[in-house]
């Protein structure tokens, strides 16, 4: 029995069923079918006197298959060029290559130019002519310790990059002299005299890096367990601890009497003298193969 005034399930039930039938007694929508205007448009697009096979799926319209053919016509002559340019004896990856530096070295000098139009100077004038007497004179002394100590740029154009950096970007000398330090360093040449290393410590702040090129003189059994081998190298300047730690990931593994090239390893000081140690972000790699022992932890 239907009680006065509730609303019960069997009169949900009830009500699903007369729904169901009259949706079935209901005429379907209309079906979609294209207009006169697109059937006609779609004849047009598609030529019906091409042969078949030809690559083409059906239904691309006009415009992508002259896309196509224009592109496949354009890689014909590429390669018609190609080899006449090989029958003729041009060196096409040369002058690739010389075009490259052309072209790399011009978005070097519109990038410079933008950041110093940025900071507010003028790309034509010299930074150099910006600064007083005294800032003037540590730049110029900085560059030419930057070029004692690196191999590459000029003392001139290592003192115009610290200039553009003091004048145009606001930046103090020392921060100006590491920053370049640091972008110096990262080209594989840009190598260092170990006695030349402590020099620029004393900055607590910046993270040191260098570029070594030594000789491993003496191994010890690492005393730490996050150490992998602990040592002692040396040029013909002078000699620097390295530690190499676990965590760097470096697959080599060092012998005494063994010639190496350490790229960005960090710079710091262990008992009054510069230690370097080789992290996730340094490179290992043995010049000459040493025959002495090899310990590691």
């Amino acid at each position: 029995m239907e009680r006065s005034g509730r609303f019960t399930v069997r009169d949900a039930i009830e009500g699903a069923d007369e729904l169901l039938a009259g949706s079935a007694c209901t005429e379907r929508g209309e079906e979609l079918r294209p207009t006169v205007e697109l059937e006609r448009q779609g004849r047009i697009d598609y030529d019906w006197t091409r042969e078949a096979n030809l690559g083409h799926p059906y239904g691309r319209t006009l415009a992508e298959e002259e896309q196509q053919l224009g592109e496949e016509a354009e890689l014909a002559e590429q390669r018609e060029r190609a080899l006449a340019a090989a029958e003729a004896g041009v060196d096409r990856a040369g002058s690739a290559t010389v075009q490259n530096r052309r072209e790399s070295g011009e978005r070097v000098r519109d990038f410079r130019a933008r950041g110093v139009l940025g900071a507010g100077g003028d790309p034509g004038m010299d930074p150099r002519e910006q600064l007083d007497a005294k800032t003037l004179g540590d730049v110029n002394r900085y560059g030419m310790k930057l070029a004692e100590r690196f191999r590459g740029p000029s003392r001139a154009a290592l003192a115009r990059r610290l200039a553009e950096k003091v004048a145009c970007q606001g930046m103090g000398v020392t921060a100006a002299v590491l920053e370049t330090k640091a972008e110096v360093a990262k080209s594989v040449d840009a190598v260092q005299p170990i006695a030349s290393i402590d020099e620029w410590m004393g900055h607590p702040r910046y993270s040191i890096q260098a570029n070594v090129e030594a000789r491993i003189r003496t191994l010890y059994e690492p005393s730490a367990s996050n150490q992998q081998q602990v040592g002692v190298i040396e040029d013909d300047t002078g000699t620097a601890k390295l530690t190499v730690w676990k965590r760097s990931n470096v697959g080599n593994i060092l012998s005494e009497g063994d010639r190496v090239r350490l790229l960005n390893v960090e710079v710091g000081w262990y008992g009054g003298r510069p230690s370097l140690a080789a992290t996730s972000r340094s490179n290992v790699t043995i010049l000459e193969g040493g025959d002495g022992p090899s310990p590691r932890n």
